[in-house]
C-alpha cells in the first residue's frame, strides 16, 4: 500500500509495481550517496597528488595509470570578476578585448503560460518538459 499526499490531501493506492520501485529507489539512492562519498575521498587523494606533481610544470593535465586502471586529472583556475568598475578603470580600452560579456534572456513564468495559448509567441519560445525531479524524503 502506498500513501500519497497531494497538497494537504492524503490517500492510499494499491500498486505493487510502484511500491517496489519506491523501495528500490530509496535503497539505490542511499547506495549511490555512499559511493559518491567514497568517490569524493578518492578524487581528493588523486587531485592532491596531481597538484603536487604539476606544481611547477606548465602542463595542467596528468595521467595516472596502474595496470588496466587509468585516470586523467585536469587542473585549472576558474576566474570571476569581483569588481567590474575598478577592472574597467585598470584595463581602460582593453576591457572589451579581455572580458567576455554575455546577456542571458530567460522567459518569465507568465510568458511561458502565455506562449501555451498563443501560437505566435510559441514560435518565439522553445518549451520543453523538464525531467521529473525525484528525491528521497524522510517518511512521516
Amino acid at each position: 500500500m502506498i500513501e500519497t499526499k497531494i497538497g494537504k490531501e492524503v490517500s492510499t493506492i494499491k500498486d505493487s509495481t510502484t511500491e517496489r520501485a519506491l523501495k528500490d529507489f530509496v535503497k539505490t539512492k542511499a547506495e549511490i550517496d555512499a559511493l559518491n562519498s567514497l568517490l569524493k575521498e578518492q578524487k581528493e587523494v588523486l587531485a592532491n597528488k596531481a597538484k603536487g606533481l604539476l606544481y611547477e610544470e606548465e602542463a595542467s593535465t596528468i595521467l595516472f595509470q596502474s595496470g588496466d586502471s587509468a585516470v586523467k586529472i585536469t587542473l585549472g583556475i576558474d576566474a570571476k570578476i569581483k569588481d567590474e568598475e575598478i577592472l574597467r578603470k585598470i584595463l581602460g580600452e582593453r576591457f572589451h578585448d579581455l572580458v567576455n560579456e554575455t546577456i542571458t534572456q530567460k522567459p518569465e513564468k507568465k510568458l511561458k503560460e502565455m506562449a501555451l495559448e498563443d501560437d505566435a509567441l510559441l514560435e518565439c519560445i522553445e518549451l520543453k518538459e523538464k525531467a521529473p525531479a525525484v528525491s528521497v524524503v524522510k517518511a512521516s
